[in-house]
């Protein structure tokens, strides 16, 4: 995947489209403490297929409406757990945080042996830890040594990296530490900086300068209280946003608490306001598109405990590099992602299209000339699924899809590779459950279904369509 033109493309615009999730034909990831799926929409962008796993009822909601595959459970050692060439989490921060209590190992959040009982028993390819920088300082440094040590001793080789999400296309200044895990030899390398970074102008050109709707005005007590805290803390530059600069890190205590140290925008008149969802979303690197299920409350604190997705894609694609260089040798048991069995293979898999494939585009076309008008790609929340349709007749609650006749096995042409069967075999047979499943959320929610494979003819295809149209 190549990046967007920074020159040509507002980042709002690039954002969107690099984070659109890609065909989940690459390898599978396993997200421990999901949260609402920052972690996985990196992942899934960057190509792999993500289940999670979180016990939070909001975020496990606000994750399976925008991505699909979470499961609402609480983690130990016993909790069922499905294989997966790539263990990620992001254990709670608490333990580490200077904002919390500190209590480190002793705090009943702490989820690093959760993570190496994990690894021990699924024994992925690669693993990515993802947490606040205390973790690896003087009062914390022994106990993640000591988890190092845990997954070296499983013959993982281990990078350790401190990364700010201000460096890698997130508008905000947020620094963590990343400790990745990969069998063999060699640690996975750290990603390369973007060109510069983002600022919240960028972020939230439409709004920062206004009184938005649902954004909470601050009284003359909370900016009298302001004022108190920012000299009482010896405080020389305003703590609003400034809009020439990236966001100071985004934190469930600033975004949802009514705290000296909130974030809130400036208005030219004076007067301050609380971000709105759609704005502190934006600063995280969440999607336009992506929703999140809850209170207000709930879904800052869902915000504020994520990993932006903008950071996730950059560690994604330096693990999918090695992942697939990896091929089948480098895992003991279970499957893993394959080596391409040839260059010309390889370059088939990098084109494959998650949408706007050459049929799409034909049958859009053709509906189009014959006076139809539908939506494209449009996600749609099918009782309590989230389902993206190729084409959405909205108000006829018609939903299409165009299927690949190999990566959806059609009965017909599909063909199983005789190359790396024993992968190849159950990752189909998981998309025709995915499409069963699409299809049948779908139904139950009112819809009509009408999937098309690509090997019919235009006109077929056109009137079939029409037929459920009429």
């Amino acid at each position: 995947m190549k990046p967007l033109s920074i020159e040509r493309t507002s980042w709002i615009q690039q954002m969107n489209s690099l984070l659109m999730p890609e065909n989940s034909l690459g390898p599978s990831a396993l997200d421990l403490y999901c949260g609402a799926g920052g972690l996985s929409l990196g992942f899934r962008a960057g190509g792999f297929e993500v289940t999670g796993i979180d016990w939070n009822a909001d975020a496990v909601a606000t994750y399976n409406r925008n991505l699909g595959g979470a499961f609402c459970r609480e983690l130990n050692d016993e909790t069922p757990l499905p294989e997966a060439d790539v263990v990620v989490a992001g254990p709670p921060c608490q333990p580490w945080s200077r904002a919390g209590k500190r209590l480190g190992e002793q705090d009943e959040r702490d989820g690093l042996a959760t993570v190496v009982s994990a690894v021990r028993r699924i024994r992925p390819t690669a693993a990515v830890i993802e947490n606040v920088p205390d973790l690896a300082r003087s009062r914390s440094r022994e106990h993640l040594d000591s988890f190092k040590s845990e997954l070296a001793a499983l013959g993982y080789a281990l990078g350790e990296y401190v990364l700010n999400a201000g460096d890698h296309g997130v508008p905000q200044n947020r620094r963590r530490v990343f400790v990745t895990a990969a069998l063999g030899d060699e640690p996975i390398a750290a990603p390369k900086p973007w060109p510069r970074q983002v600022t919240v102008r960028q972020a939230i050109p439409g709004t920062h300068w206004r009184v938005a709707a649902n954004a909470r005005l601050l009284s003359e007590e909370m900016n009298d209280y302001i004022e108190r805290y920012e000299r009482a803390s010896g405080c020389r530059t305003p703590r609003d946003l400034h809009l020439d600069r990236p966001a100071r890190t985004l934190t469930v205590r600033n975004l949802a608490g009514a705290t000296g140290d909130m974030m809130r925008l400036r208005l030219a008149d004076g007067r301050r306001r609380m971000l709105t969802i759609r704005e502190a979303a934006r600063l995280q690197s969440f999607p336009d598109w992506f929703r999140f299920h809850g209170s207000n409350r709930s879904s800052f604190e869902q915000i504020g405990n994520a990993v932006p997705p903008m950071l996730a894609l950059a560690v994604a694609r330096m693990v999918r590099e090695r992942v697939a260089a990896s091929g089948s040798s480098a895992k003991p048991k279970g499957h893993s992602y394959p080596a391409p069995s040839s260059e010309a293979a390889a370059a088939t898999m990098r084109a494959n299209r998650r949408r706007d494939t050459g049929p799409e585009r034909r049958l859009r076309s053709e509906l189009h000339r014959r006076g139809w008008r539908f939506r494209v790609d449009l996600p749609l929340d099918a009782a309590g699924r989230r389902v993206r349709p190729d084409i959405v007749f909205t108000r006829r609650r018609l939903a299409v899809f165009v299927d690949g006749c190999f990566w959806h096995s059609c009965p017909k042409h599909g063909r199983q590779p005789r190359a790396n069967a024993s992968y190849w075999g159950p990752k189909l047979r998981r998309n025709v459950e995915r499409d069963r499943a699409d299809s049948d959320a779908l139904a139950k929610a009112g819809w009509i279904v009408v999937r098309v494979w690509e090997h019919e003819g235009l006109e077929e295809a056109v009137d079939t369509i029409e037929s459920a149209l009429t």
